[in-house]
């Protein structure tokens, strides 16, 4: 049997709907995956839930609580979702006590390395220095602009040339880096852009998104969906 993948849905603001975008269980399908989307559940069934899936995607959404990482709410923060954040740190705790193969994107990167004791910059404009363009207009299927592969083990190999052009969404960002972290890639102004955690099976979180390159065909970006979903294998193999 293919691997089961979970995938975290985005909670709305009225509380009651769930937002994934197709993207996300499409490119799980395309590389042999089977996707399962988790909403929000009582932590007591957490570990229900993650006993049936084999690996968990992060995907992207609110922006998260400063005081998770010891900081006082600035005025550009958007909106957070306390119960998002509560259940994703659930979420993250749990796969990482299980090693169990996890991938974030966008916010999912960003709550990983909260996660493990990082910081973030709320408003990269106001607190980065002469920052590029992090949310891009157009689609995410466009690149916006590039970063340099500077670690980790699962990147390098994909990106030989060690740069990539990537696409960005996000008005957040990592500043300073959690407990067992590797900075694994960064923009020009010297934003974090992907983070690994090389001690686990498979822990790759990027900043941008992956998923919708993927799609249209990208070697390197299918090759690290691939690798997630292989390493999902391997793990369902190793519950067996």
């Amino acid at each position: 049997m293919k691997p089961i993948i979970g995938i975290t849905a985005q909670q709305q603001e009225n509380l009651y709907d769930y937002k994934l975008q197709p993207v996300y269980p499409e490119v799980v399908i395309q590389e042999g995956g089977l996707p399962l989307m988790i909403p929000i559940v009582p932590s007591d069934q957490l570990d229900d839930i993650l006993d049936l899936v084999d690996g968990v995607i992060m995907t992207g959404g609110w922006d998260i609580d400063p005081n998770l990482y010891g900081e006082e709410t600035m005025p550009e923060t958007g909106q957070i979702n306390f119960e998002m954040d509560e259940f994703d740190s659930s979420v993250i705790k749990n796969v990482l006590a299980r090693d169990m193969p996890f991938f974030g994107t966008c916010r999912g990167a960003q709550m990983l390395n909260v996660m493990t004791g990082g910081t973030l910059y709320q408003c990269i404009e106001k607190q980065l220095d002469e920052p590029l363009k992090h949310k891009q207009e157009h689609g995410r299927e466009h690149p916006v602009h590039h970063v340099e592969i500077t670690g980790g083990e699962i990147l390098p190999p994909l990106f030989p040339g060690g740069r990539t052009r990537v696409n960005s969404s996000h008005s957040q960002g990592i500043k300073t880096v959690g407990e067992g972290v590797e900075i694994a890639a960064q923009s020009p102004d010297g934003l974090v852009e992907a983070i690994e955690m090389t001690d686990k099976r498979f822990v790759l979180a990027t900043q941008w998104h992956p998923e919708n390159f993927a799609l249209k065909g990208h070697e390197p970006s299918k090759s690290i969906i691939e690798g997630f979903i292989n390493a999902a294998a391997e793990y369902k193999k190793s519950k067996s």
